[in-house]
């Protein structure tokens, strides 16, 4: 049997890694299955979006898990007994309404995503071909647990690849003939505590025999993750997108990132959500806000007042430290943040330490012998960085802790050699936009690193900041420098 052309091209494409499944959209940071959890799969780089389909009463595709819709609406409704407009009167969970297969066809289209469409009513086949097709819509993988439903598939010539879903106790070589499948997907998260032994090179090599491409379960165990990154699999699914497409700088042009409030597009700023996500998709970096409580403690946190992230109101310093670690610092961002509060700064240099990663201090309202003495005791001077518009912090810290690194921003001051007679900082940063930027090599043959400020939200924005090679990037959005990033190395 010839290989489907998509599939062709798919498997030319995982010659890097294997691709990323978003299973059921982004479901470790939104509700499965939505609108919004696949937009945000697309925002983190997803390649596929994982979607499960019913069909109504009155036989319209719709995604969700679940034929029962009580975990995602709280209401005791069955989808295969009510008609979609009857369905479209009862709210998920975050507001949405159950999305069709045609609407999210749409959304796939938009964002150049790929579906991976599991057939949860086994007889829902040759619609899901047929809506697909309508929409011109050609990355797309059908697949289902039941093997009968995927060969009628290929029995009517589906031109879409076909995986068939093999659980633990199934063989999945006979399965796969059964199903007249391209791609086995093995659905083995819970076989045991490190179910990528299962995965053998005897395995591997009988469907390779077979000309069958492999798909592996969703997995969200780092550990886990980075054996099965290894395999020659078409395909690992993952309910969080940032664990597999991680940022990999290329030794020719290792430029670091920097996240800026963490990454705060995707988590409420300057939260240990935003942070952990950073370092998750790969920064090497973090750059957090340093305020002072009511009771000494040092917060990490931007603004000097707390109307625009938390529940509470006025200055940080009329709170203690457990009041503002209890309050609610994520749902102004989104809903499923609402238990999360303000983090000590503590908590970043614990994070760091698991991590091995740096961060980037800004202080706004300190105590500079504090912060330093904090570093200290954990042993993280040489992970941080110093920076503050408030230069006497920096000359403090320069003057009592020469062994701390600081940073300068180069349009504080008018010339180069006016900002490096205060001493050699570690840190330079630029503005892309206003700096002279032929500055950068003498600027590290003094000793200092160069920080490009890039807070564009535009790949061809990045591009030309790629290709300064800077040692580090200061910015918003780390997926999209990411995407900009490939496309970079694509081109050399």
């Amino acid at each position: 049997m010839p290989v489907k052309p998509l599939l062709l091209q798919l498997q030319q494409q995982t010659r890097h890694q294997p691709l990323c499944i978003a299973h059921r959209g982004a479901s470790g940071h939104r509700l499965e299955n939505t609108f919004e959890a696949f937009q945000l799969a697309a925002d983190m780089n997803a390649d596929f979006w994982e979607i499960d389909v019913w069909r109504t009463a009155d036989g319209i595709c719709v995604v969700s898990h679940d034929n029962h819709l009580m975990r995602v609406t709280g209401q005791d409704i069955f989808i295969d007994t009510q008609d979609y407009q009857q369905l479209q009167t009862y709210p998920l969970c975050n507001g949405e309404q159950l999305p069709s297969l045609a609407a999210v066809i749409e959304l796939a289209i938009g964002s150049d995503s790929g579906l991976y469409i599991e057939l949860k009513d086994p007889d829902s086949g040759s619609e899901v071909v047929r809506l697909l097709q309508t929409a011109h819509f050609e990355k797309a993988i059908i697949a289902g647990f039941d093997a009968d439903a995927i060969a009628m598939l290929a029995d009517q010539a589906c031109p879409y690849p076909l995986a068939v879903m093999v659980a633990v106790n199934e063989d999945p070589l006979t399965k796969a003939a059964t199903a007249q499948a391209d791609i086995v997907h093995l659905c083995w998260e819970n076989a045991d505590r490190h179910p990528h032994r299962r995965v053998t090179d005897t395995l591997l090599r009988q469907v390779q025999e077979q000309h069958l491409a492999v798909v592996l379960w969703h997995e969200e165990r780092p550990a886990e993750l980075a054996h099965l990154l290894t395999l020659p699999v078409l395909a690992i699914c993952t309910n969080n997108p940032e664990l597999m497409n991680t940022y990999q700088p290329n030794s020719a042009n290792a430029i670091a990132i920097c996240c800026h409030r963490g990454a705060h597009r995707i988590a409420p700023e300057n939260t240990l959500p935003a942070a952990e996500l950073g370092l998750r998709m790969g920064a090497q970096v973090i750059e957090l806000d340093l305020h002072t409580s009511l009771d000494g403690q040092l917060m990490v946190i931007h603004d000097s007042t707390l109307e625009r992230t938390t529940n509470l109101e006025g200055p940080i310093s009329d709170y203690t430290a457990r009041q503002l670690a209890e309050c609610d610092a994520g749902s102004w961002f989104h809903q499923g943040y609402q238990s999360v509060g303000v983090p000590l700064f503590s908590d970043y240099l614990h994070l760091i330490q698991r991590y091995q990663r740096q961060l980037f201090v800004e202080l706004k309202h300190v105590d500079v012998d504090q912060v330093i003495s904090e570093v200290i005791t954990h042993s993280l001077l040489k992970s941080c960085f110093f920076w503050s518009f408030n230069s006497e912090y920096l000359d403090q810290i320069q003057h009592r802790y020469p062994q701390a690194r600081v940073m300068r921003r180069r349009q504080d001051f008018p010339d180069l050699e006016t900002l490096l007679a205060g001493g050699t900082p570690a840190v330079i940063e630029y503005d892309y936009r206003i700096d002279d930027l032929t500055e950068m090599d003498y600027c590290r043959a003094c000793g200092a690193q160069v920080m490009i400020r890039f807070f564009a939200d535009r790949i061809e924005d990045a591009l030309p900041v790629i290709e300064l090679r800077p040692d580090l990037v200061n910015l918003d959005d780390p997926f999209l420098f990411q995407r900009a990033y490939q496309q970079w190395l694509s081109r050399q």
